[in-house]
């Protein structure tokens, strides 16, 4: 989500020929789902689990522009330059904005989605309608809800009006007012939907244009269901008055993908932990279940979606989320243990590397649980779990593309209670060749003293090969877990630069209850966090049972708009009503600097 100058410089190097391809290439296929197709600017789970932060060759760049990930990415960092000269138009013929750098980061809104939320370790996606300006009707933050839907409980649920706030709203008025007298200090809720029969325990993924939103429905006691939905502006009026699809021009296609198909294809199983991942040039697929099969399947957003082919990862394994890389031609996935690679053909999978990172004997059932990372232009994949291959440490693991070579760094004694999730990369690990040594990752770990409560952790590469380095440069912070240190866990990390500062968002708490830490914490990355006894900028209370993954925005000046989007992971305790009602899971959206 971060790019770099230079970055920038080695895209622009192909842009005139390649670049250009990549967007007509890219509409062309969605040619068939809208006569006139529109690219907006789409984030999801996958947009931090396909990463380019290499320059790599003028080849691996062009492979890389055929997925439409690396030229958002590139726009993201087109922003971040733009709001670094100070200056941000809100569209065509209207005056520019001035970046105000004081802005403080705030609650801006918490909103109730009834009796279920975003479960642990997902992320809700966000749609952007053009590329470079921001829209008050247009732009929309989407959350899958792990409750099974009802005539008066949403499990899809869609809000736009985003960029609103008590202290200040760019909506739906222009210019935005600070404090708002007729712009809204909420969103409103754009649909919302009971759609099939079964909750939602995954993350969602978009179109390009926007119009449709696949996911993962698994109903009780029956087959997980692959859905996509289009939905319609309107249609719903809160997460306890939803809709069902297929009126007024809503749709809702499913298919049970465990039982479709054929031969091995067709093996009943529930869905633990891969959410959809879409490769856009071939409108299809990627996805696993809890039978250990890998599944690709095609027509996603335009036809009648099918299960193409799959293959046999592991018998029985809880499979992640898989993740397509463009470059390399590869899926990889992790059984919960190893990391595997695979080939994807016009008519089935061929089998590549696979790797050990957690032992199979460890007491934590389930280490890895989230997709790998893929850095394709630097040649690396990471992961991050609970236990190694000794099961005496929590580890982030580096593996090259071959899955012939591993590197690891020890983040605390091994977790058995609680998950392990996605560490993030700083600024200069995209700025910086990873080959200098000077980027950081930061992941969440365990403490040394305490392996049932988390610890924030600063991960090094060497200097020349570019190796995860199994020395720290920091460990063992317990800051991000409050003055009374509870036990808990961490949500997914998220670093994002704006142009300006480097800042690393952190969610505590413990997932099963309103006992953990409940809170979120601002770090400042502009340089490396070396000292254990480092504490947040800021720190924001009150989102029992910790967060969810973190989905950032835009990056532009205009009050409201450059957010980060999450959900709590439990209903405040008895006698509470913040942050959005009492016994409600909450959808929270905080803007930049301060976390007041």
């Amino acid at each position: 989500m971060k790019r770099s100058a230079k970055f920038y410089k080695a895209a622009m190097a192909v842009v005139p020929a390649a670049l250009l391809f990549s967007v007509v290439f890219s509409a062309a296929k969605l040619s068939s789902q809208d006569a006139q197709p529109r690219i907006g600017f789409p984030v999801d789970w996958s947009s931090r689990h396909v990463i380019y932060a290499g320059v790599g060759s003028v080849d691996q760049r062009v492979a890389a522009m055929r997925d439409p990930r690396f030229y958002f990415n590139w726009l993201r960092q087109v922003q971040a330059m733009n709001n670094a000269r100070r200056v941000y138009s809100r569209g065509p013929g209207e005056l520019p904005i001035p970046i105000n750098r004081r802005r403080k980061f705030r609650v801006d809104w918490a909103m109730p989605l009834g009796s279920g939320g975003l479960a642990v370790g997902e992320s809700p996606a966000k749609y952007s309608f053009n590329l470079d300006t921001y829209s008050c009707a247009n732009d929309f933050a989407v959350y899958t809800l792990a409750v099974t839907p009802s005539a008066t409980q949403a499990n899809i649920i869609a809000f736009n009006n985003l960029y609103t706030g008590t202290s200040s709203s760019s909506c739906p008025n222009s210019p935005p007012q600070t404090p708002p007298t007729t712009n809204y200090t909420q969103p409103t809720v754009m649909w919302s939907y009971r759609a099939g029969t079964g909750a939602s325990w995954l993350s969602p993924a978009l179109s390009l244009d926007g119009t449709k939103i696949a996911f993962v429905e698994d109903p009780e006691g029956a087959a997980p269901s692959f859905d996509v939905l289009t939905w319609v502006k309107g249609q719903g009026t809160s997460a306890t008055a939803p809709v069902t699809p297929g009126s007024g021009g809503s749709a809702l296609t499913r298919l049970a993908y465990t039982t479709s198909g054929t031969g091995a294809c067709k093996s009943s199983a529930s869905n633990s932990n891969s959410s959809p991942y879409i490769d856009y040039g071939s409108n299809t697929a990627y996805i696993g279940a809890d039978n250990g099969i890998l599944y690709r399947i095609s027509n996603v957003f335009s036809g009648t979606p099918a299960v193409e082919y799959c293959i046999t990862v592991k018998s029985g394994a809880l499979l992640t989320s898989p993740v397509y890389d463009e470059v390399s031609n590869q899926v990889f996935v992790s059984d919960g243990y190893s990391v595997y690679a695979y080939t994807p053909g016009a008519s089935s999978f061929t089998a590549g590397g696979s790797m050990v990172v957690a032992s199979s004997s460890s007491t934590n059932k389930d280490p890895i649980v989230l997709s790998p990372v893929v850095d394709t232009l630097d040649g690396f994949v990471y992961v991050f779990s609970a236990t190694d291959s000794t099961n005496k440490f929590s580890v982030a693991a580096q593996l090259n593309l071959a899955l012939t070579s591993q590197a690891t760094a020890d983040i605390g004694p091994e977790q058995t209670s609680q998950f392990i999730l996605d560490g993030d990369f700083d600024n200069d690990y995209y700025y910086y060749d990873v080959k200098s040594g000077l980027g950081t990752l930061y992941a969440c770990g365990t403490q040394t003293a305490n392996a049932a409560a988390p610890a924030l952790y600063s991960l090094t590469f060497t200097p020349g090969t570019g190796i995860l380095s199994s020395t720290t440069a920091m460990s063992d912070n317990v800051n991000i877990n409050g003055s009374s240190n509870p036990n808990g866990t961490c949500s997914a990390l998220l670093d994002f630069y704006d142009g300006t500062n480097d800042r690393l968002f952190v969610g505590t708490g413990n997932y099963g209850a309103t006992t953990g830490a409940n809170l979120v914490t601002e770090w400042s990355t502009n340089s490396r966090i070396t000292s254990s006894t480092a504490t947040p900028q800021n720190t924001a209370s009150g989102y029992w049972g910790g967060t969810t993954a973190f989905t950032v925005d835009n990056v532009t000046p205009a009050p409201q708009t450059t957010s980060i989007y999450f959900g709590t992971l439990q209903p405040p305790p008895t006698g509470t009503t913040t942050p959005c009602g009492a016994s409600q899971y909450c959808a929270v959206k905080l803007t930049q600097a301060g976390l007041q």
